[in-house]
């Protein structure tokens, strides 16, 4: 007797809509995009003031790891300083990376996840909730002692977060495959990036757990651009854009040392 293959249930209008609308959203991740060749410029910026206080030679503009001074005045996380009054370091550490392994790491991480939050929310949710994330990572950082940290990982696990949320939200309305891309498959990195940041004893696990948390709790409240009973309003896209583009605007202010 040979195998039958069950008979695949055909797609309704609704779900064929959702569905086009989340490939188109794949194969254009514009802001995802521009928030990695930012963080990689703003890598390679730190690397030439490095080499510019004589730190390091041409190569290590891109391969040198950043020494504590360099970063921490351009902005890194640094404890006492936010308890002095430098709130503008919870966004402008979120730029900042420590080595090439380290913004590597991020920036596939980035653009895996920005692809599918972008798809999902839109480029100008994807910002607000890539910097509120990062912030609120920061935020759990700082409150939990830490005296130093630097990454985008706070945004990237917001972003984490929020393809997690769409997924349960919305798991009724999305066809499959898109079904398991929002939910099933993202379950298990999750844990495992946990697990390795309670392992790992130089990670800053904390900026992790705000980040998931925060883009949780935000992509429970937020529209997005595939389902039809929960499509964004303009006002509220610009909103939201606004508020990422003032996040962003300040931690750029703060890497350039303009909030000095």
């Amino acid at each position: 007797m040979s195998d039958v293959e069950p008979a695949r249930v055909p797609l309704s209008p609704l779900h064929r809509r959702i569905g086009d609308a989340l490939t188109v959203g794949l194969r254009n991740p514009r802001m995802t995009l521009l928030l990695l060749a930012l963080l990689v410029a703003i890598h390679g910026y730190v690397g030439v003031r490095m080499w510019l206080a004589h730190k390091t030679g041409l190569v290590g503009v891109l391969l040198a790891q950043r020494d504590s001074g360099t970063l921490a005045a351009a902005g890194a996380m640094r404890s006492l300083r936010v308890s002095g009054g430098e709130y503008w370091r919870l966004a402008s550490c979120v730029l900042l990376h420590n080595d090439p392994v380290h913004i590597l790491l991020n920036g596939v991480a980035l653009l895996a996840l920005g692809q599918i939050c972008e798809a999902a929310y839109g480029s100008a949710r994807l910002l607000f909730l890539f910097m509120a994330s990062g912030v609120c990572g920061s935020l759990f950082s700082w409150a939990g002692g830490h005296a130093a940290s630097v990454g985008a990982s706070g945004g990237i696990f917001g972003l984490m977060g929020a393809a997690l949320v769409f997924g349960f939200r919305f798991r009724k309305d999305l066809p499959s495959p898109d079904d398991e891309l929002y939910l099933k498959r993202l379950v298990p990195w999750v844990v495992l990036n946990l697990a390795i940041g309670v392992m790992v004893p130089f990670i800053d696990n904390l900026a992790h757990v705000g980040g998931l948390v925060g883009g949780s709790l935000l992509a429970l409240v937020l529209d997005n651009r595939v389902i039809p009973r929960k499509e964004a309003k303009l006002p509220g896209t610009i909103l939201t854009g606004a508020i990422g583009g003032a996040l962003l605007l300040v931690g750029l202010l703060g890497v350039f040392g303009v909030l000095r």
